[in-house]
């Protein structure tokens, strides 16, 4: 520091760092997490693993878990998870623009769902079709069966030079590059006798525009999108990406509980052989025991849902009698 200059006020520090952090992405990332913390979701932000041989990050992971393993309340077992594998992007001055083809108008995507689950082993042994071949014709209601959602097969980023690289791409890796570590570390640990299916939904959430064109026809056509996926080849597989707005993201969260949960009713109606069904219940109990405390565990968890919940309705309470009061005041 110059003997001239003076040491900036506790204030005027305060006002840098609020300009620096709305320049970043941090805000969005809370709104990405806010959004998924309105439902009972695990949620796991800024997640560093090593892949290849490098430091790798995340966003976030969010995931939605449906476990059924008691035979008296449910005709089939399962222990279902829905991963969201996001990473947020935000780009005010450069919209984002992908291509769609009407050589790619794919009416249902669920087909090429990246998944892990157990029960594939036994379907393997009984030489039956993998569990996304049983459960893909009953996936009718997600966003992966909605032949009106445009699906895009490359992109740009519009009024960027050539110089930069594609803020694009680096999302697409991100979010492909978590799955694949995660479906591997799945992979390794699938059981015999185990009942653990994961879907993986890689997604990006841009603040930013977000532009659908088409080459088809002579002239380019443009339109604006919330929502819109992209249909790529990563890392030696065929992938479908969501991209979703800031704005749109908490209507497209809710239709991802909606897809989990079809997910998990299709693999309710399929039917298990008694030798199958009696090893998994087998271990069940055997697991069951192996932990320390279980009814502890789930009471524990219990009781901080409702807290949680308690509070959100306190807040809104509150919320409400400040805004009568403003009202009552201006009056």
């Amino acid at each position: 520091m110059s003997p001239e200059a003076k040491p900036a006020s506790t204030a005027d520090l305060i006002k840098s760092i609020r300009n620096d952090i709305l320049k970043s992405g941090f805000p969005l990332e809370v709104h990405v997490l806010n959004v998924c913390s309105t439902r009972n979701t695990g949620r796991m932000p800024g997640i560093r693993y090593e892949y290849l041989d490098q430091l790798r990050e995340i966003d976030l992971l969010a995931f939605f878990e449906t476990i059924n393993v008691d035979r008296k309340k449910h005709t089939t077992f399962q222990h279902t998870i829905t991963d969201l594998i996001i990473e947020c992007k935000k780009s005010t001055d450069k919209p984002w623009v992908f291509f769609s083809s009407s050589s790619y108008a794919f009416e249902n995507v669920a087909s090429f769902l990246k998944y892990t689950s157990d029960f594939d082993l036994y379907f393997s042994q009984s030489k039956l079709p993998p569990l996304i071949a049983q459960v893909y014709p009953r996936i009718r209601r997600s966003h992966y069966a909605d032949a009106a959602l445009p699906r895009c097969v490359s992109y740009y980023e519009a009024f960027k030079g050539t110089s930069s690289p594609s803020e694009i791409y680096r999302a697409i890796d991100s979010v492909i590059t978590y799955l694949c570590y995660r479906r591997g570390s799945r992979l390794k640990n699938r059981e015999e006798f185990g009942v653990v299916s994961e879907f993986y939904l890689p997604i990006i959430v841009l603040d930013g525009r977000l532009f659908e064109a088409s080459l088809d026809n002579p002239e380019i056509e443009v339109r604006e999108r919330s929502h819109l996926q992209l249909r790529t080849f990563h890392r030696n597989h065929l992938y479908i990406i969501d991209i979703v707005t800031k704005d749109h993201f908490q209507e497209f969260f809710l239709g991802v509980e909606a897809f989990h949960e079809e997910v998990c009713d299709a693999i309710k109606r399929l039917n298990f052989s008694p030798v199958f069904e009696g090893a998994v219940r087998q271990k069940a109990v055997h697991d069951r025991k192996a932990l320390d405390d279980p009814e502890g565990l789930i009471a524990m968890s219990m009781a901080d849902i409702k807290r949680r919940a308690a509070q959100r309705k306190s807040s809104a309470r509150r919320r409400a009698s400040e805004s009568r009061s403003r009202r009552r005041v201006s009056a």
